[in-house]
């Protein structure tokens, strides 16, 4: 009895043995290769890399891995974590199906100006921009030609994520900003929604979005 008592002792405290009285160094590769790695918090490296581990002093660390186009993947690494007899621990992130979605632009969340052709009218500015937005999104929300304001409704997609399925939605913001010479400003509102169920800014527009302005700058900016 007293023997088997002593057994299972040891394969219980056999993993702390590991992890509490000595140093492991553990091989962090990742998929796809070359996220960016963090130790608590720290800037560590690319992966692959190879770091010693001290659980004499802790017996938890952190581990994240990052990459554009992926959402960030977190391990806890236990000094009882099976890595510390392997030497080896592998993260592993998922894609962003947002982020291929989407993509960058200079009227994200900011005001885009547009020095407008001399050769167009107010009128003729004003139409081929009606047609354009239009053309973009489903309907719009305001119009004011006396003011050249404009207001698109919002395009709104879904997309899944580690934590759930969240959403991105983008709208299209016009107005003139000055009448002589003809300056018109624009934006693309991009936001995504929160675990509490609120709208936060999102830094990414959807690609169509960025062609709407490549459109405009096109139609209606100076040559």
């Amino acid at each position: 009895m007293i023997r088997a008592i002593i057994r299972t002792l040891a394969v219980v405290l056999a993993p702390l043995a590991i992890g509490c009285d000595a140093t492991r160094q553990i091989t962090i590769t990742s998929e796809p290769a070359g996220a960016f790695v963090q130790i608590d918090g720290q800037n560590t490296g690319n992966a692959p890399l190879t770091h010693t581990f001290d659980f004499r002093s802790k017996y938890t660390f952190i581990i994240a891995g990052s990459m554009s186009g992926y959402f960030t993947e977190e391990v806890v690494l236990s000094n009882r974590h099976p890595s510390l007899r392997s030497g080896s621990l592998r993260v592993v992130l998922q894609e962003d199906e947002a982020w291929k979605a989407t993509t960058t632009s200079e009227a994200t969340n900011a005001w885009l100006r547009i020095q407008i052709d001399p050769k167009l009218s107010t009128e003729g500015m004003w139409q081929k921009l009606i047609d354009a937005v239009t053309g973009a999104y489903s309907s719009l929300e305001q119009m004011d030609s006396s003011s050249g304001y404009i207001r698109s409704v919002a395009t709104v997609r879904k997309f899944r994520s580690p934590k759930g399925q969240f959403s991105v939605r983008t709208r299209f913001t016009g107005s003139v900003a000055q009448k002589e010479p003809l300056l018109y400003k624009l934006k693309i509102e991009a936001e995504f929604s929160t675990n509490s169920g609120d709208w936060a800014p999102y830094t990414r527009v959807f690609k169509e979005d960025e062609a709407l302005i490549e459109e405009l700058q096109s139609r209606l900016g100076t040559k």
